[in-house]
């Protein structure tokens, strides 16, 4: 997620960049998907049972293995864009009517027919901001648990078999209070509607106010607490680097709690770091997967020893391979374009999903 607790910003070295495009071209980068290994069953982040989107006969078979795909808002340009270049869906955050509150049947209809056109398999949805699980106001917590639940309800009819989310917090409690506030929630609430609709839900753990569980020994208690699997992790390896905590390890210990990944990298420049310190700015920085400081071969190794089959997603927020305020633009800037091609042609070397 964007992080809003620092700004770091370094040189965009545009004549580099430049160069860079002018190599690839348009889309020169970009691989080709191939037949996939094989087909798997409804697994996480596949196609749900009795959804509208089973019935699409235009989305390529599921892979066995963690599914390559981009986060990104939805747009039919930006899902174009993820299939033309080989990755297996998308994941898209909630904006505009891309919203439980305000699409219509017709626009969740839209939704899957052009996924179904492009080829982009929605694998899932993000429902972050705005929803804090564990209010500590009664009326807001309320509100925010119906909210999520009708997260739920949109992420199962577009076919999703995971919903993201963050785990929420309390300002000013501590962690046991947290934890169990929060297992409550979940067990009482979310279990229910989750083993209904077949789907599962999982936090990121990305440091900020509104959530709490982002290292190992919160999101192991919160486990503890509620033995549902279909609570788990968006796991995203990125965040523990710039807390010193090795993401394999950390992953290793909660394989089968992992519902969803976030794939991007962390960059940390040592000369800046031995100035400012850990709580100064500017010492590190976010890449796409394979410019930074995260092992992914030992990373991905763990995911398919633990049979992860579900949405593995490149969470672009590198600034070298972007343009400014491109988000609110309905297609991709080649700039942003070069960095989803570059990490998707990184990733594939150590996944056996589909063939170029």
């Amino acid at each position: 997620m964007p992080d809003r607790l620092s700004e770091n910003k370094l040189p965009r070295r545009d004549f580099l960049r430049g160069a860079s495009a002018a190599a690839l071209g348009s889309g020169g980068l970009a691989a080709t998907a191939g037949e996939a290994f094989g087909s798997a069953s409804a697994t996480e982040g596949g196609v749900a049972p009795g959804s509208a989107a089973e019935s699409f006969t235009g989305l390529a078979p599921e892979t066995p293995y963690p599914k390559l795909a981009i986060i990104t808002d939805y747009s039919r340009e930006k899902l174009a864009f993820a299939s033309s270049v080989g990755y297996e869906g998308v994941v898209v955050i909630l904006n505009g009517n891309f919203d439980p509150d305000k699409a219509s049947d017709s626009q969740i209809d839209e939704f899957l027919n052009t996924s179904r056109e492009t080829g982009a398999r929605i694998i899932s949805i993000e429902c972050m901001w705005g929803i804090n699980h564990i209010d500590p106001d009664p009326v807001a917590r309320a509100k925010s648990n119906d909210r999520f639940i009708r997260c739920l309800e949109f992420a199962h009819r577009l076919g999703c078999k995971f919903c993201g989310t963050f785990s929420g917090g309390i300002p000013g409690a501590d962690m046991d209070r947290q934890v169990k506030e929060l297992a409550e929630v979940v067990n009482e609430k979310y279990v229910p509607v989750l083993d209904k609709l077949d789907i599962s839900m999982g936090w990121e753990n990305f440091p900020t106010a509104e959530n709490f569980a982002t290292v190992p020994a919160a999101w192991e208690h919160v486990f503890e607490l509620v033995p549902s699997p279909r609570l788990g992790l968006e796991f995203d390896p990125s965040h523990l680097i710039r807390q010193f905590i090795d993401p394999c390890d950390a992953a290793w210990r909660v394989r089968d709690r992992i519902r969803a990944v976030h794939l991007k990298d962390t960059e940390i420049t040592q000369p800046v770091i031995q100035q400012v310190g850990i709580h100064g700015h500017g010492w590190w920085r976010y890449r796409i997967p394979g410019q930074g400081l995260i092992d992914w071969p030992k990373f991905i190794t763990v995911l398919l020893q633990a049979k992860f089959q579900g949405g593995a997603a490149v969470e672009h927020e590198d600034g070298f391979w972007d343009t400014p305020h491109s988000s609110s633009q309905p297609d991709f800037p080649q700039t942003r374009k070069d960095g989803f091609i570059l990490a998707h042609r990184y990733l594939t070397q150590f996944l056996p999903g589909r063939l170029s």
